[in-house]
């Protein structure tokens, strides 16, 4: 019997803390909803109270299945169904992986490396993630947990490092739109916190209070990103409107001392970032897949989970932007909502019946 890794609590909030701010550095403002820098800092409290709510109705069915996995409560109901659920949120994980990577390579190649093809480190990149992957959850943990700490002061030095070009004439009015755009913009932002999807799958894998950890992650990041936008819209000011990923802008404009671009120094976090969120939902997509397939080998499923995220990566990487705003978003708010609350509310009131009925 293969043995289960577990991580903490503290190594799960750093998997989750680090996936979701390479995501909101390869963040790319949608035309289709774009919001002054102003209404973006005051976006960020809906997205907190809407991302608590996901974050309720996820806590609610893990502690009603007794802290198993969805697909482990799937199960109870029927192998079948079990399997479907599986396959289900394996093909979830392979699909976010997929749109990380396209997005991380337009990342790259748009401010690091402009106009390179960059399909060799997207290879390396994938292949990492999938020896990654195979050692699983711990290695992963420990990896996050240095890499968080580094990240954070990092980005800290950054923010004190650019204060001093703050402006406050650069702030611009709030609610210049009204209250609606705001709203929308809202739930966009939170369609893309597929980290909370991925506390449904790795419950029984973290030791310690799930709940005060999923929690404590949403606020703290709540607050770090309404910061950082604060700190961009005052720096920046229109300037950072017109950029493709405003927050990079902040790594661009820092410098102390001798060092005149400090974004050159970051880039290798943020590399190390992509790595980890990639790894992540790599080794979640197989631990998906394996527990409806008791007896298959880590290797080749682990192999098939990278060679579909790789193929998402083809599919969507030519057309990354228009893509990511008609199709993937659209895609992305069905997911989220199906993955994070239908699917696991459905199968918890299933297990409901099921015991009430046998009761």
């Amino acid at each position: 019997m293969e043995r289960l890794g577990k991580i903490s609590a503290f190594q799960m909030f750093s998997v989750l803390l680090l996936s979701r701010i390479i995501a909101l550095f390869t963040f790319m403002l949608p035309s289709a909803s774009y919001l002054p820098s102003g209404d973006r800092i005051i976006t960020t409290i809906p997205v907190i109270f809407i991302e608590l709510i996901f974050t309720a109705i996820v806590i609610f069915c893990l502690k009603y299945c007794g802290s198993k996995s969805i697909i482990s409560a799937a199960s109870d109901i029927s192998d079948i169904f079990g399997k479907l659920v599986s396959v289900a949120y394996a093909l979830c994980f392979i699909w976010f992986a997929g749109i990380a990577v396209s997005r991380f390579e337009l990342f790259i190649s748009t401010v690091m490396f402009p106009n390179s093809e960059l399909y060799l480190m997207t290879i390396i990149l994938l292949s990492a993630s999938f020896y990654a992957s195979l050692k699983g959850i711990e290695a992963i943990g420990r990896a996050s947990s240095i890499l968080s700490v580094l990240l954070g002061a990092s980005i800290l030095f950054i923010l004190i490092t650019v204060s001093d070009e703050f402006e406050f004439t650069n702030l611009k009015p709030l609610l210049t739109q009204g209250i609606t755009p705001i709203l929308r913009f809202a739930f966009y932002i939170s369609t893309r916190a597929v980290e909370l999807i991925t506390i449904l799958i790795t419950a029984p894998l973290v030791k310690g209070n799930i709940k005060r950890m999923t929690t404590s992650w949403v606020i703290f990041f709540g607050i770090l990103t309404t910061l950082i936008l604060i700190i961009l819209a005052g720096v920046t000011g229109e300037y950072g409107d017109d950029q493709i990923f405003p927050l990079y802008t902040l790594t661009v404009i820092a410098k102390f001392g001798i060092f005149e671009r400090l974004d050159d120094i970051m880039s290798g976090l943020w590399v190390l970032c992509g790595f980890i969120q990639v790894s992540f939902l790599i080794f979640l997509s197989c631990f998906s897949l394996r527990q409806s397939m008791k007896k298959a080998k880590k290797l080749p499923v682990c192999l098939v989970c990278t060679l579909g995220v790789f193929g998402v990566y083809l599919f969507s990487s030519q057309t990354v932007t228009s893509f990511s705003e008609i199709v993937a978003s659209f895609m992305q708010d069905i997911l989220f909502v199906v993955s994070a609350a239908a699917l696991p509310l459905l199968i918890t009131a299933i297990n409901f019946i099921r015991k009430k009925k046998s009761a």
